[in-house]
């Protein structure tokens, strides 16, 4: 009998998050707080559940369009056009399976094999695994903390080659926290201009700004090169429904599109109903959500106050990194030992970029009493850390 043949190289070397690894090792440690997971602890608001539930009732349970339901698509670009001042085609949105599926049908769209494109350092992983499923290589930029993990324009630029075909940007960022200022986001789009690059701008965190004002890339007249992803996730506790819209340029829409056929053929029509429900609703729901979550970005800010351990304060999104470098050992093995030692849960830097080893990210996504509790132990633990390195230092 012959044995089976070798399996695909680029799916088998895709590199794996340290998030799922830390989330499985978490499971077997008992009474752990979970600052690890980047999803709201809210359920879906009930008014969006009852909707959705009676179109299914009505009939509302087969396939989609590729492109997705026209009404939705109409919905979602009434909503962009309204925040950005300026008429968006219902032709140009695309409903996908979640924010991901939209991050995947753009780089598709618009990367070939041994294309650039050029991704954040601190940055989501998923970035960098899809840009290798598409056999591009994605080349890091560097956002740096002594620049409130931003990018700078200049080495933007000089990380430019013939081969760059995307810059890849997310504001509010994930994992930093960092909200990108109008005159940053217009330089950006400028240089895509200027090269001909296209932006795949993930905005998914766009409703959860704390500090400043959520600029678009959308907002500069450059259609043509933007890509916007969004959906309902984060602003509507929708995780798990796996709904998303994507904005594309008015000439790759139809491409947009039809790579859904062989990846998840449409997003599912009651996560469609109830996203549809969530955009015609009450929009307090989302004011109360980000409400809650600036009192925990507060409640973290004030727990780690007196410390070098909170580099910036985060104004946007859930998620903070925490400079663990004083504990002398890789963001993993601090992330792991905070597992075993303390009951904490946090995701290792070194999953968003080689420049993050230093960090720890955790999201504040949980209730008050259990986040509090999961700080205290994450800076006690640190604390305790730190003393020993510097003992360690001392006598070598």
């Amino acid at each position: 009998m012959s044995s089976l043949r070798a399996p695909a190289r680029r799916a088998g070397s895709m590199p794996r998050s340290a998030i799922r690894e830390i989330m499985a090792l978490a499971a077997t440690v008992p009474n752990v707080i979970h600052l690890e997971v980047g999803e709201p602890d809210a359920i879906t608001p009930a008014p969006i559940i009852e909707k959705a539930f009676a179109a299914v009732r009505d009939g509302a349970t087969k396939y989609a369009p590729n492109a997705g339901l026209r009404p939705l698509r109409e919905s979602v670009a009434q909503r962009c056009g309204a925040r950005w001042g300026k008429p968006v085609a219902a032709d140009r949105v695309v409903i996908t399976t979640g924010a991901i599926g939209g991050l995947f049908s753009s780089l598709f769209a618009v990367l070939d094999p041994g294309d650039e494109v050029l991704i954040p350092d601190p940055g989501w992983p998923n970035y960098e695994a899809v840009a290798h499923l598409a056999s591009a290589t994605a080349v890091r930029y560097r956002m740096p903390a002594s620049r409130g993990f931003l990018p700078d324009i200049a080495e933007l630029r000089a990380l430019v080659t013939p081969r760059t075909k995307a810059i890849l940007i997310n504001t509010p960022g994930n994992p930093t926290g960092a909200v990108f200022p109008r005159p940053l986001m217009q330089a950006i789009v400028d240089l895509a201009r200027e090269h001909g690059l296209y932006i795949i701008s993930d905005e998914i965190y766009e409703d959860i700004v704390f500090d400043g004002t959520h600029v678009s890339a959308a907002e500069f007249g450059a259609d043509e090169h933007v890509f916007i992803v969004s959906g309902w996730s984060k602003s509507y506790a929708m995780t798990g429904w796996r709904l998303g819209w994507l904005i594309c340029p008015p000439h790759l829409s139809a491409t947009a599109a039809s790579l859904q056929e062989p990846t998840t053929s449409c997003a599912s029509t009651p996560s469609q109903m109830a996203g549809e429900a969530a955009l015609a609703g009450d929009q307090k729901v989302v004011d109360d959500f980000r409400a809650m979550f600036q009192r925990r970005r507060d409640l973290v800010v004030k727990a780690f106050a007196g410390t070098d351990y909170l580099p910036i304060v985060p104004a946007g999104a859930f998620y903070a990194l925490v400079d663990v470098s004083a504990a002398g050992a890789s963001s993993f093995e601090t992330a792991k030992a905070a597992l075993l030692e303390a009951a904490v849960a946090v995701v290792p830097g070194n999953t968003f970029g080689p420049d993050t080893d230093k960090y720890v990210r955790i999201a504040y996504t949980i209730a008050d009493k259990d986040l509090a509790e999961g700080v205290r132990r994450l800076r006690t633990f640190l604390e305790k850390r730190g003393s020993t390195s510097a003992k360690r230092t001392a006598h070598a």
